[in-house]
């Protein structure tokens, strides 16, 4: 059951090349050290609330990436957690090198190269409109994209990590709060 909460939550987020017919373009990282990002995600299960948190520079198999933990909290298990190793500067699925998985009171299960075999192509979204929205009572310049399917995307420079505000189609994610350093979970 944690397992496959934790592969839910990662196929959202890739959604964006693999689940898409057309793909959605790769996502450019915000790295700003200490940063995270809070975020609810809304499926048929119902909503689930993550958070993504930038983490250190990091190597597998000669290559440079940088680490970004994915963490889910579980009723009555815990914390659990993805954290995927990145090369480069976007977010994709050919970028990922590492994905670990770690579940409470387990130890953490290492892939490497999970999408390696892909051979997505980066697809470019339309470019809708550049607007201001308020999240967590700051106000942020987003650029609003279109994809094939009727999927959007809102990415926005201020966020850390995946610099996503919203993914909206079948399962859609949304921002709930941003920010560096203290408690990612700490709701204001």
């Amino acid at each position: 059951m944690m397992g496959t909460a934790l592969l839910s939550l990662l196929a959202l987020l890739l959604q964006a090349q693999v689940a898409v017919p057309q793909g959605l373009p790769e996502l450019p990282l915000v790295v700003r050290e200490g940063g995270w990002a809070r975020y609810e995600a809304v499926s048929s299960d119902g909503p689930a609330r993550f958070v993504v948190k930038v983490g250190a520079p990091g190597r597998h198999q000669g290559k440079r990436g940088r680490w970004f933990d994915l963490e889910v909290e579980i009723p009555s298990v815990g914390r659990a957690s993805v954290q995927l190793l990145i090369e480069g500067e976007r977010f994709g699925p050919n970028s990922l090198l590492l994905v670990r998985a770690t579940l409470p009171g387990e130890k953490p299960r290492d892939t490497s190269g999970p999408f390696k075999d892909e051979t997505s192509t980066r697809r470019q979204g339309r470019f809708l409109q550049k607007k201001t929205v308020t999240v967590a009572g700051r106000v942020l310049e987003v650029m609003e994209y279109s994809f094939s399917g009727g999927a959007t995307a809102e990415w926005s420079a201020a966020v850390p990590g995946l610099g996503l505000v919203r993914l909206g189609g079948e399962d859609p994610i949304h921002l709930v709060d941003f920010g560096v350093g203290g408690d990612p979970w700490k709701q204001k």
